[in-house]
């Protein structure tokens, strides 16, 4: 009876150790199962999380470009000829003010994403009096009517004008009477983002001893073209100006996120 006992006593603990054995087994690879769907999901999310941003990103730089388009027109203010498109950050004589070191291109030749690198300087209407209306000088008397007191009447009375008017600051187009600002806006792309990534930047240059503005719209821009009918090689029509916006954004596996967003605009005076 003891050796039966005793044989009964190693089959439990024997049956014990492999249960354990097993239990452990089967909790690693549930730990490991685990893991594996928390690193595809945080995958995932991170997918999202940047192809989600780039479009923000885009759809809200382009709109602000557009915006400023359909406000500006081909025409010559102050003696220059807008809109003036340029490569390699060079403007140009008069446009020395948008002159910038381009950022960084990662594209290849054959890359979708490889190409030109072309900013523009758009000419706007005047707004001295802060109204959101564009201003003319509708009686041809050379001072444009300005809301100054925002009684919602313009006139070119000395109450409405008062010190915000002066031919250095905007131009009175000869034809249509509408007043442009001398303080031109450029769309540029440079290599000026906290960890040195490419921003798409809106520049506002410095008249009559006004500061420039900078205001970036995205990061993350892989490059930004511009044409006209000319740059283009005549593929686009007169009087319109296509936009191309690249992105291209790395994720922290290494893996290469691109977009693109491209619209053509006709300008108001053309």
């Amino acid at each position: 009876m003891r050796r039966q006992a005793s044989n009964a006593g190693r089959r439990r603990a024997g049956s014990t150790l492999l249960e354990m054995v097993i239990g452990v087994t089967i909790l690693a690879i549930l730990a490991q199962m685990l893991i594996g769907a928390s690193t595809a999901s945080s995958a995932v999310t991170e997918v999202g999380n940047i192809e989600g941003e780039i479009f923000r990103q885009s759809e809200r730089a382009m709109s602000r470009i557009l915006g400023d388009l359909r406000r500006s027109g081909f025409v010559e203010v102050n003696g220059r000829e807008y809109p003036h498109v340029f490569e390699a950050g060079e403007a140009g004589p008069g446009f020395e003010q948008h002159d910038h070191v381009p950022g960084q291109m990662a594209a290849a030749p054959g890359d979708a994403d490889f190409g030109v690198m072309r900013s523009i300087v758009l000419c706007l209407p005047s707004d001295l009096d802060g109204d959101g209306r564009p201003e003319l000088d509708a009686d041809a008397d050379g001072t444009p009517e300005l809301d100054r007191n925002k009684d919602g009447v313009p006139t070119d009375d000395l109450l409405d004008v008062g010190r915000l008017w002066h031919p250095s600051l905007a131009s009175i187009h000869p034809d249509t009477r509408l007043v442009w600002s001398h303080a031109d806006v450029s769309y540029q792309v440079t290599a000026t983002g906290p960890g040195g990534e490419n921003e798409l930047v809106r520049m506002v240059s410095s008249v009559a001893g006004r500061p420039r503005e900078r205001q970036v719209l995205a990061r993350g821009v892989e490059r930004i073209q511009f044409d006209t009918s000319a740059s283009s090689g005549f593929t686009i029509p007169g009087g319109t100006v296509r936009v191309r916006l690249f992105f291209r954004v790395r994720g922290s596996d290494g893996k290469v996120y691109r977009s693109r967003i491209e619209s053509t605009v006709r300008l108001r005076n053309s």
